[in-house]
């Protein structure tokens, strides 16, 4: 080696007094003298650098390096460099000679302990027969990599305490044929004897109080290995999750607790994912029932093999609803309110269930999970015991590839990796099959839309039912055959082939506006309501409360609806459209901008929509090309009447008296079909009241009671002229 690419070392201690006392250390094998604080090399090295100190360099052109030591530190940390070795400084401790052993042991004073003076601090595997065993008895335990070259434990000792059952049977079962096998079964006793003597009483006291199913708090540690299943209560459901890692912590409040973090199954809309939940357990006192913590491995619950059955049939129930599907629901349901509580509705009603749209228009609470993994999507137990092995013989954990991912732990907050959730009409994104053990941690949520409430929600999984369909609705629409048809016609066909005709614009002009316009109670909300029912989508019922009369929020709220509806291949009715379609004038400023806002927007709608009025006079013009079919309703004819209250009259499960020749005398009364229904709810409560069947007489009395009203009515319209004919 060329003297310029010798490394020039300086140490020693510099001098603080002017004397000419000299120093003599070794360093490496280098003799140092100390004169005043210059140090110089004694012997060759030290002569040739010395001599290469007098020739000239420019700066930074000097082959080599120059080492710089940290001084010593004053009181507060503090230091100077220098370009001496500390004398302090001594060798390490852990080099060739200790690399042989197979296992290190380190150890820490331990105080005020009378039964010890010290402690185990952690343990070096260097064995690589004690690897190889260790291996397979931590199989899959996150943070640990068994096929490092340096094997460290240290701390509590989780994954050796954890595993320890597996470890003693790990260690009976091997052989002595062998001299690897002798081998590896004196290293492993060796490891054991020193676990033992280390934490015998923990071991003995943790199984001892889980054999009494109770644990205290200072142990909750021990009951808890990572990867087990889980079992708590969120929103009073039950739920099953994989544990993750535990810790001991502070809760909200700065109360000391123990920190539960496991990952549960949930659908963000286009493929099934995890997600992680934090659960905690408040400290105690003594002893408690492990089944009465709030979280507790599934074995421990008083009748585990029921729960499991129920949560893997609610994960496939929940598998099931993957995807937009259109239901019924009774029960609870929530959304997370603006100062973080948790806003409660009793919904009873139908609802979509569509976790896609709930990301699209409720993008402040979107669904997002980390994607399963391909060994986690996949369950196939058909391979080998040589799968586990790579082509040298030696045994592969292909679950190590994958532990990595799965335990990313980066915070997202919420948002997917590209910023854009997928597509899921994407072929790629259909999701695989859940197996058993993903169903069983699967999530109770479910997220949607409640139709009667108009909100997006979080259903419960168990309080969805299937829609029990009213099949004769269509039929019971009293309107003509030809009319009926044409109408359930035209509504079947759009669904179906909505994409096949565009505008010069794209996306312009697929929907299909429907007018049904006439007096009241002659069956023009019944009729979309019917055709939904006939066509088993969602009905959705818009109206002025909905969009508010700002113009600001109308247009947002309008287009939300419209592609809400749209999605769903829902049916839309505007129920008294008039409120909105008015003529636009002069004067009106605010009613022009909310009849201007609809003409644009409805141009861009692609589904159905229903528009009633008896009002149509007072429609924009401009509406008129939008409109696409125009029905006029007639007053109901005295055959209409009749079988209107025919239809009432079987619906009703009370029986009744009334005769043909008196439902012949009821229909020649000039009534609409609201009117003859609010007449026969109040007969039939006035027959209840008595305890008599239904009959004429109960008929006439509500007659004569609410006749005014009739009168009345009659003579308003008497005075606006025949507008319908």
């Amino acid at each position: 080696m060329s003297p310029s690419m010798c490394e020039s070392s300086v140490s020693g201690s510099s001098s603080s007094d002017e004397s000419d006392s000299q120093i003599e250390t070794v360093t490496n094998g280098v003799k140092h003298v100390i004169i005043n604080g210059d140090s110089k090399q004694i012997g060759k090295q030290g002569k040739k650098e010395e001599a290469e100190d007098d020739e000239p360099f420019d700066p930074g052109m000097k082959l080599g390096f120059k080492n710089l030591y940290s001084g010593k530190e004053d009181k507060k940390g503090r230091f100077q460099w220098q370009d001496t070795v500390p004398e302090d400084i001594g060798d390490p401790v852990e080099n060739n000679e200790t690399a042989k052993w197979a296992l290190l042991v380190r150890n820490v004073k331990v105080y005020n302990d009378p039964r010890r003076v010290l402690s185990v601090h952690s343990i070096v595997v260097q064995s690589p027969l004690l690897k190889k065993l260790l291996a397979g008895v931590l199989k899959n335990y996150p943070g640990v990599t068994v096929g490092l070259n340096r094997l460290e434990f240290s701390g509590k000792f989780e994954p050796l305490i954890h595993r320890w059952a597996e470890l003693q049977a790990a260690i009976s079962k091997l052989g002595s044929s062998t001299e690897e096998q002798r081998t590896t079964k004196e290293h492993a006793e060796l490891l054991q004897g020193i676990l033992v003597k280390e934490f015998k009483s923990l071991i003995d006291t943790s199984q001892d109080m889980m054999s009494k199913r109770v644990m205290n708090f200072e142990l909750l540690w021990t009951l808890y290995q990572p990867g087990a299943t889980i079992f708590s209560r969120q929103d009073g459901q039950e739920t099953a999750l994989t544990l993750n890692t535990t810790h001991y912590g502070l809760d909200s409040k700065g109360i000391p607790c123990f920190w539960i973090t496991g990952k549960y199954i949930d659908w963000d809309g286009t493929k099934f994912g995890t997600q992680k939940l934090n659960v905690c357990v408040p400290v105690f006192t003594g002893t408690r029932a492990i089944g009465s913590l709030k979280a507790y491995p599934i074995e421990y619950h008083h009748d585990a093999e029921t729960v499991h059955e129920r949560l893997i049939a609610r994960g496939a129930k929940a598998e099931e609803l993957a995807g937009s599907n259109y239901r019924a629901y009774h029960g609870v349901a929530w959304r997370m309110g603006s100062f973080g509580t948790k806003d409660k509705y009793n919904v009873k009603g139908r609802i979509v269930i569509d976790t896609y749209g709930w990301n699209r228009f409720n993008p402040g609470n979107a669904v997002y999970v980390t994607p399963l993994s391909q060994k986690e999507a996949v369950a196939d137990d058909s391979g080998s015991e040589m799968d586990d092995y790579d082509e040298d013989g030696e045994e592969v954990d292909e679950s190590e590839e994958h532990q990595e991912e799965e335990d990313y732990d980066g915070d997202d907050g919420g948002m997917p990796i590209d910023g854009r959730f997928a597509d899921e009409d994407d072929e790629s994104t259909q999701p695989a099959p859940l197996t058993t053990e993903q169903k069983l941690i699967c999530t109770p949520l479910l997220r949607g839309y409640s139709l009667k409430n108009k909100m997006w929600l979080n259903f419960f999984v168990n309080c969805v039912e299937d829609i029990e369909w009213q099949k004769d609705a269509f039929d019971r629409l009293v309107l003509p055959k030809n009319q009926k048809e044409l109408i359930l016609g035209f509504t079947e066909s759009q669904r179906k082939n909505r994409d096949t005709f565009d505008d010069v614009i794209e996306g312009k002009g697929r929907g299909m506006i429907i007018l049904l316009c006439g007096p009241p109670g002659v069956g023009k909300t019944l009729t979309s309501e019917a055709v939904a029912e006939e066509m088993k989508v969602p009905l959705y019922l818009m109206s002025a409360g909905d969009l508010g009369f700002d113009p600001r929020h109308v247009e947002t709220k309008l287009q939300d609806i419209l592609e809400m509806c749209s999605r769903w291949n829902a049916v839309l009715l505007l129920d008294e459209a008039d409120v909105f379609l008015e003529q636009r004038s002069l004067h009106e400023l605010e009613r022009n901008k909310l009849v201007s806002i609809f003409l644009r927007v409805l141009e861009y709608y692609e589904g159905t929509m229903f528009l009633t009025t008896n009002r149509v006079e007072t429609f924009d013009p401009a509406f008129q090309s939008r409109i696409h079919i125009s029905l006029d309703y007639q007053e109901l004819s005295i055959d209409s009447r009749k079988t209107v209250w025919e239809n009432f009259l079987n619906n009703s499960t009370q029986e009744h008296t009334i005769t043909e020749a008196q439902l012949t005398e009821l229909a020649r009364m000039n009534m609409n079909g609201r009117q003859i229904k609010n007449i026969l709810k109040i007969a039939r409560l006035l027959a209840s009241r008595k305890e008599e069947k239904l009959s004429y007489e109960h008929i006439l009395t509500t007659l004569d009671v609410t006749q005014h009203l009739h009168n009345e009515n009659q003579a308003s319209k008497r005075t606006q002229g025949s507008l319908y004919g």
